[in-house]
């Protein structure tokens, strides 16, 4: 398995702020925001040096990241394939094999027909762009989104049949939602790409007391997780997701956890 680390929670900084904390980390690559390569290529005129220092320092880029929904409006869903598009222009330069997605802007149980039916059929249209650059798009499974349960995913899966979905796993994004991440994992490996990882002590029923906390330690089992992708062989990246100066800090005791707990070799890159 190898580790990354997601740009989106420092969106606030600049892509070299991120580099530096990868670096710092001794981490294996970076999970470029498209935000980040916009501002990157508006400040120095393209991504060339961006491209270089990643490679020249060893990382790989295992996703771009845009958002996306394909359902709040006509115009929102034309600003999300061109989202994608760009996303996958990007893939290929920093030879990233994934870009992330979301689908829907409501919960799933909440989507009448008619507003699933014209998501799927925007989805296809992402993913036949996708397929255009060589890229597939790895649908983060999340709550409040069309992805938010097991049976929503089924659903997608079946409703898009394209052999460019694939699946961003965040088991910590189903917890918020009641769903056992291990049931999903179980679920949907063979469409699992990508990972993201993070923890928080988070009462559901008053998520304001929500709180991060290391990887390994919260209300997810990730020790159950790694122990699941190690013994089926998963050789994809982890990302780190956190957001604020807490979720940096979480980040930091994080790879120590793993480092000492045997998940990580202590290989510092770049």
């Amino acid at each position: 398995m190898k580790w990354s680390l997601c740009s989106t929670g420092n969106r606030d900084k600049p892509v070299e702020y991120v580099l530096n904390r990868v670096r710092e980390l001794g981490l294996d690559g970076v999970e470029l925001w498209t935000g980040h390569i916009d501002e990157y290529a508006e400040r120095c005129g393209a991504v060339d040096g961006l491209v270089d220092e990643i490679r020249s320092s060893g990382w790989q880029v295992p996703a771009i990241s845009p958002y996306t929904h394909f359902t709040k409006s006509d115009e929102e869903r034309a600003e999300s394939l061109a989202a994608v598009e760009k996303a996958a222009q990007y893939a290929v330069r920093f030879g990233s094999p994934l870009v992330r997605i979301f689908l829907g802007h409501l919960p799933s149980a909440e989507a009448s027909e008619e507003l699933w039916n014209r998501a799927i059929q925007t989805l296809k249209q992402a993913l036949d762009l996708a397929d255009r650059y060589g890229v597939n798009l790895g649908l983060e499974m999340h709550n409040n989104t069309f992805a938010d349960s097991i049976e929503s995913m089924r659903r997608i899966i079946v409703d898009a049949d394209h052999p460019r979905l694939r699946l961003l796993f965040d088991g910590f994004n189903l917890y918020l939602e009641r769903t056992d991440q291990a049931e999903a994992l179980e679920a949907f490996y063979d469409y699992t790409d990508h990972v993201h990882i993070k923890n928080y002590f988070w009462k559901l029923d008053a998520p304001e007391s929500r709180k991060p906390s290391t990887v390994l330690v919260g209300d997810v089992d990730n020790v159950k997780l790694c122990e699941m992708l190690r013994s089926k062989g998963y050789e994809g990246f982890l990302s780190f997701e956190y957001f604020g100066a807490e979720g940096e800090l979480c980040v930091k005791e994080s790879v120590a956890e793993l480092r000492s707990g045997g998940w990580m070799n202590g290989t510092v890159r770049g």
